[in-house]
């Protein structure tokens, strides 16, 4: 069963629900798991803000 992907739904999510979604992460305990995601996560930060300008989502 594989696991549920908040941002699956968004091809380019805002650098603000990707710093929701890292808070919520930070909120659970410490693990090989959560470090992966860290990872994930600001590798889409990085993207949604580079230049300096934060990507708008698509309306779906």
């Amino acid at each position: 069963m594989s696991r549920h992907d908040p941002l699956r739904d968004h091809a380019r999510p805002t650098a603000d629900r990707i710093n929701q979604l890292i808070r919520r992460l930070m909120g659970k305990p410490a693990s090989r798991e959560r470090t992966a995601e860290w990872e994930r996560l600001l590798v889409l930060w990085s993207e949604a803000t580079r230049d300096g300008v934060e990507t708008v989502e698509e309306a779906a």
